[in-house]
């Protein structure tokens, strides 16, 4: 069930996060398939160890009432760009999924239920529900909700499209890019202007990963990303790093 970047690519601009789902369980081999793409996912940072199990709705617990028959429960060291990183990988896993015909959906706001974390040394960082679709997976785009492509980029830019078309938390859309001389790329996040809620903060630095995943998987070939550039600070915003593609 291994999918190549193509068919990612083309899950940029029909995906949607899907909440309701077929209860019944995917097969042992589309779950094996599933882990060994996991596996074997371009990272963000080679650094940070970060791990995952896939459970069942009695090992999570979660503020909303939908339900999906797997989960995927992910957690990480707590070191610098860990949270991108971890939508980095798992933002491809999102796009892998909706490719092959499978629902799934970040949730913020979960955590493990009855569940003995394997990896002490790492944190639970946010978990993902995946499963058959009940009803339509993919959607057109214009059913997509997004900033215009000059109200997250300093210039008008289409290879920027794939980070357009990125899920964020609460459809924030927190991604800002500027552009370098040398073709290369600064992204920010925006500052929450009242910050009352530390964890939407939190899932804001994942959604700078997931952006960065789609312009990874639309550029598979030549995206490199650093934090060590020198680069501009900007009024209200956050320098979350540089990238060439």
């Amino acid at each position: 069930m291994i999918v190549d970047n193509m068919d990612l690519k083309e899950a940029i601009y029909k995906r949607q996060s899907i909440r309701k789902y077929d209860k019944t369980p995917l097969d042992s081999k589309t779950l094996d398939g599933l882990r060994t793409f996991i596996d074997n996912t371009r990272v963000l940072n080679p650094n940070i160890k970060w791990s995952y199990d896939i459970v069942g709705s009695e090992n999570v617990r979660m503020l909303q009432r939908f339900k999906s028959p797997h989960y995927l429960l992910i957690f990480s060291e707590s070191k610098e760009n860990y949270l991108q990183n971890i939508g980095f990988i798992f933002q491809q896993v999102d796009l892998y999924l909706q490719s092959n015909g499978i629902g799934s959906c970040w949730i913020g706001a979960g955590s493990p239920k009855n569940y003995e974390n394997p990896n002490p040394e790492q944190d639970f960082v946010i978990l993902m529900m995946f499963g058959r679709p009940q009803g339509e997976i993919y959607r057109e785009l214009s059913q997509f909700e997004r900033k215009i492509i000059c109200e997250i980029s300093d210039t008008r830019d289409d290879r920027l499209m794939p980070a357009r078309y990125a899920p964020s938390a609460a459809n924030s859309q927190t991604w800002y890019f500027t552009h370098n001389d040398d073709g290369s790329y600064n992204v920010y996040r925006n500052k929450r202007r009242i910050r009352l809620n530390k964890k939407m903060d939190a899932w804001n630095q994942v959604d700078i990963g997931i952006a960065l995943a789609h312009m990874y998987v639309a550029n598979p070939e030549t995206f490199e990303f650093s934090r060590d550039r020198p680069h501009e600070d900007l009024k209200n915003k956050v320098f979350e790093g540089s990238f060439t593609i």
